[in-house]
C-alpha cells in the first residue's frame, strides 16, 4: 500500500462537495486548481472523492487500463445522457468488440466516401448564409453539424425528423450541465425524455438499414462481424452508439466558432491559409487535404486551444501513484482534457492562438507523446480515443476550406464574443452574429 499523501485540495460541502463550481464552469474549476496545486488536486463531485489529473503524463495514466477503469466512472446522470451501456463506459473484451464495431464506419475508405457529402453539405450552408445578410451564426453552425454528421453516419436527411431531433439534442444539452434532479420539469427530466425521443429515430433508422442495406456509416456498422464470435451489432447497442457518436461529433461546431473568430483576430494567419488552400482541388480529396502543412497546423492549433469538454470521466481500478500523490482504489478519475492542452512545459505561450508552434521549426507537441490528443489519447482501436478522431478534423478542414476560398465574414461589431463556460461547449454569449460575403 503506498504511504504517498493525498492530492492537496478540498472536498468542499457535504455530499455536494465542489459540484455546483464544476457544474458552472468545469474549465475554468479544473484550470484554476491545477494553476494552485499542480497536475493532480482532489475534489468531491456528486458525493464522490475525486482526484483530477492534468497533463500528458496524466494522459498516460488515464488509458492505463491496469489503474483506471471506464465502468462505474461516470456521474450517473451523465451516463444516463450518453445513453448508457455505451462506449464511453466499457472496458476489456465487451469494450474492443463495441469499439470495432463503431471503428468499421471511420476506416479511410468510409472517410473517402463521406468527404464528398461532408463538402456538399458545407457549400450549402456557406451558400445560404452568404445570401441572408447578417445571420446569428452559432445555431446555424450547430445545425451544419448535426446535419452533416446525421447524413454520413445514418441517411438521415434535412426535414421535420431531423428538425426534432435537433431540438432535442439542445434539451439533451442542457441537462449534462444541470443538477441530476428526477422531478418532473427540472431539465434533467426534460434530458431524458429528449434522449428517448432521440434513440426512438435512431432505432426506425437501424430498422430501416436492416431492411435495404446502405453504405453510410450506420450500414457499415451494422455490416460489421464480431471477431470473437462472428455476431453483429444488437438494435439496442447500435442505438446508443449512434447517440454516442453523434454527441461527440456535435463538438465540431466548437471548432468552428474558434475557427472564424481566431482567424478573424489574426488576418496575417487568415490570409496565409487562404493562399494555401486556393491550391487545392474542387472536388476535395484527402490525399490533397492532408499534402496542405498550414492547413495542418492551423487545424491543430484551433482544436488544442478550443474548449470543448473540461475532462474524461474514470475510476481507480486500484491504488496507484501519480505526481507524488495516492489515488485511492474506487476514487473518481477526471482527466483534465482541456487544460492538458494549455501546460506551459509543453507549449510556448499556452493561451496564444499560435498555429507555428506546430511548424517543422518548432513542432512543440513533439515534447511528449501525448502532449496533442484532443480527440482522447491511445490506440483509437482499442482505447477510448474517439472513434471519429480522423473524421471530426476532415470536417474541420472542409469547413476551413469552404470559409477561404471564396468567402469573407465579418464578425458584427459590438456583440460580447465572451464564452458562456457554463455551456458544454461554451458558446459566445451574443451567438457569434456574423455576416457571410462571396468574393
Amino acid at each position: 500500500m503506498s504511504d504517498a499523501p493525498l492530492p492537496p485540495g478540498r472536498t468542499g460541502l457535504p455530499f455536494l462537495g465542489e459540484t455546483i463550481a464544476f457544474l458552472k464552469d468545469g474549465f475554468g474549476f479544473v484550470e484554476a486548481r491545477t494553476r494552485r496545486h499542480g497536475p493532480i488536486f482532489r475534489t468531491k463531485i456528486l458525493g464522490r472523492d475525486t482526484a483530477v489529473i492534468v497533463g500528458p503524463d496524466a494522459a498516460g495514466r488515464f488509458i492505463d487500463e491496469r489503474k483506471v477503469q471506464r465502468e462505474g466512472a461516470m456521474p450517473a446522470h451523465i451516463q444516463v445522457l450518453f445513453g448508457g451501456r455505451s462506449l464511453p463506459v466499457l472496458d476489456g473484451d465487451e469494450h474492443r468488440e463495441r469499439k470495432a464495431f463503431v471503428m468499421s464506419a471511420f476506416t479511410r475508405e468510409a472517410l473517402e466516401a463521406y468527404l464528398p457529402e461532408i463538402q456538399r453539405h458545407v457549400a450549402a450552408a456557406f451558400a445560404a448564409w452568404s445570401s441572408a445578410g447578417e445571420i446569428v451564426w452559432l445555431p446555424a453552425l450547430k445545425r451544419l453539424a448535426l446535419e452533416t454528421i446525421c447524413a454520413t453516419t445514418m441517411g438521415l436527411p434535412p426535414g421535420p425528423t431531423l428538425d426534432a431531433v435537433a431540438r432535442d439534442y439542445e434539451i439533451v444539452g442542457g441537462g449534462f450541465s444541470s443538477l441530476p434532479i428526477p422531478l418532473p420539469g427540472t431539465a434533467y427530466t426534460k434530458a431524458k425524455d429528449a434522449l428517448e425521443r432521440i434513440l426512438a429515430v435512431y432505432e426506425e433508422s437501424i430498422q430501416a438499414h436492416l431492411a435495404q442495406a446502405r453504405g453510410d456509416g450506420l450500414g457499415r456498422i451494422l455490416a460489421a462481424r464480431s471477431a470473437r464470435d462472428g455476431r453483429q451489432i444488437s438494435v439496442d447497442e447500435a442505438k446508443r452508439e449512434l447517440h454516442h457518436i453523434v454527441v461527440a461529433g456535435l463538438i465540431v461546431w466548437a471548432w468552428f466558432v474558434s475557427a472564424a473568430t481566431e482567424l478573424a483576430r489574426h488576418p496575417e494567419v487568415r490570409e496565409r491559409l487562404r493562399a494555401e488552400v486556393a491550391t487545392l482541388p474542387a472536388p476535395l480529396t484527402l490525399a490533397a487535404l492532408m499534402s496542405r502543412p498550414y492547413l495542418r497546423q492551423v487545424s491543430m492549433e484551433l482544436r488544442r486551444i478550443s474548449p470543448v469538454v473540461q475532462v474524461f470521466f474514470g475510476k481507480a481500478r486500484e491504488t496507484f501513484e501519480f505526481a507524488g500523490h495516492r489515488v485511492p482504489k474506487g476514487w473518481s478519475v477526471f482527466w483534465g482534457i482541456r487544460s492538458s492542452h494549455l501546460r506551459r512545459e509543453v507549449y510556448a505561450e499556452p493561451d496564444k492562438f499560435d498555429p507555428e508552434r506546430f511548424s517543422p521549426a518548432r513542432h512543440e507537441e513533439q515534447g511528449h507523446e501525448l502532449a496533442f490528443v484532443p480527440n482522447g489519447a491511445g490506440d483509437a482501436h482499442r482505447a477510448h480515443k474517439c472513434a471519429g478522431y480522423e473524421y471530426a478534423p476532415l470536417f474541420l478542414d472542409v469547413f476551413l476550406v469552404e470559409l477561404l476560398r471564396g468567402h469573407t465574414w465579418t464578425l458584427a461589431p459590438g456583440q460580447d464574443l465572451a464564452l458562456d463556460w457554463s455551456q458544454i461547449p461554451p458558446a459566445p454569449r451574443d451567438g457569434l452574429r456574423a455576416r457571410i460575403e462571396r468574393v
